[in-house]
């Protein structure tokens, strides 16, 4: 014959007893004159957005499609020009600065030479030959005129003499 059949015991089922949450407590109120530092939440926020930003949509699908290469090469041409930008000026300076040496030795060369020809002694004997003397102090005299000769001067100079 053959075994009797085993009872399976059935237990009852069991309810899962319900967790607490923790409860919070209420805010607070701030005073009007009081003030929590900002700057640590500002710091708070922007640390978690740098962190999370390689992390973003658009960074990843601006990394993995080819637009980015586009990019990349777009941002290459743009250093290549202002480094190309950078020596033409650096190049226009130096024939500047080239021209601007040449003209402060011309100009040296002109003062040189206008300081030659209007040199004491050298004015000195061409005033001699044209027959012109440096007189002596106590010959010097100062004139002065009454307004009714200029009146008389300038019917002079209209008769032609």
């Amino acid at each position: 014959m053959a075994a009797p059949a085993r009872a399976v015991p059935v237990l009852p089922a069991r309810v899962p007893a319900r967790r607490t949450m923790p409860r919070r407590r209420p805010a607070t109120r701030r005073r009007p004159g009081t003030r929590q530092h900002s700057g640590l939440r500002l710091i708070g926020k922007s640390a978690h957005a740098v962190t999370h930003f390689p992390e973003s949509g658009l960074v990843r699908t601006a990394a993995t499609g080819r637009r980015w290469i586009f990019v990349i090469g777009a941002l290459l041409l743009a250093i290549v020009a202002i480094n190309v930008v950078t020596v033409s000026y650096g190049s226009m300076a130096s024939k500047i600065e080239t021209q601007i040496e040449s003209i402060e030795r011309q100009n040296a060369i002109l003062k040189s030479s206008e300081t030659a020809a209007l040199a004491m002694p050298r004015v000195q004997a061409q005033a001699e030959s044209e027959g012109m003397y440096l007189p002596e102090p106590d010959e010097i005299h100062y004139r002065s005129f009454q307004p009714g000769d200029y009146a008389a001067a300038a019917e002079r100079l209209a008769a032609g003499g």
